[in-house]
């Protein structure tokens, strides 16, 4: 334990670059996330919800579209864009649920390698594991229990940011014991 500081460059470097790369997925899930769903519990959970707003007077009926104007309240505007469905949502968990695993599985390795206390790597690597955990569990939550989605998509925003802690906590840590602190 605690011997990644001390490792050959092609291993830390390998650690380093894997971290990096993991970020700009964070990235670019987290603009995913912007785009179809929210960072808010209510956000998130009027995403899942199983119902389809009403089509307004916009809708199109055959090969017509009829435009009127009307007034637009604030809900309306924030109304979510994008709806997962039960049939995204298994797809996303089928894809998601693997990957997280072996995110975190890869996190731990790398905690398991850096100069910590013992309470620290546990905690690290029990937020990587339940982190992905929470999320899931609000989502579906959310999906199938909408008349409390609020509460269950606040067990998928705490989720995503516990996820977004420990990644930072590791990548900081490797970075630090790495390459600022490590003499070669």
């Amino acid at each position: 334990m605690g011997k990644l500081p001390e490792s050959p460059i092609e291993v830390r470097l390998a650690a380093t670059l894997f971290l990096l790369l993991l970020g700009l997925a964070n990235l670019f899930g987290a603009w995913q996330v912007k785009n179809f769903s929210a960072f808010t519990p209510r956000g998130v959970a009027a995403t899942l919800q199983t119902e389809a707003p009403a089509p307004g007077p916009e809708s199109h009926a055959g090969h017509q579209t009829m435009i009127s104007e009307r007034p637009v309240t604030a809900e309306e505007i924030n109304a979510p864009r994008h709806r997962i469905d039960r049939e995204l949502l298994v797809q996303d968990s089928h894809i998601h649920v693997p990957a997280y695993a072996l995110t975190a599985a890869a996190l731990a390795a790398i905690v398991l390698g850096l100069r910590l206390p013992t309470g620290a790597r546990i905690a690290l690597i029990v937020g990587a594991f339940g982190a992905p955990f929470l999320d899931f569990c609000g989502l579906w939550g959310a999906h199938l229990f909408p008349a409390a989605g609020t509460a269950w998509a606040s067990l998928a925003v705490a989720g995503g940011f516990a996820m977004g802690f420990v990644y930072i906590a590791v990548t900081a840590t490797t970075l630090v014991q790495c390459w600022i602190r490590n003499k070669e």
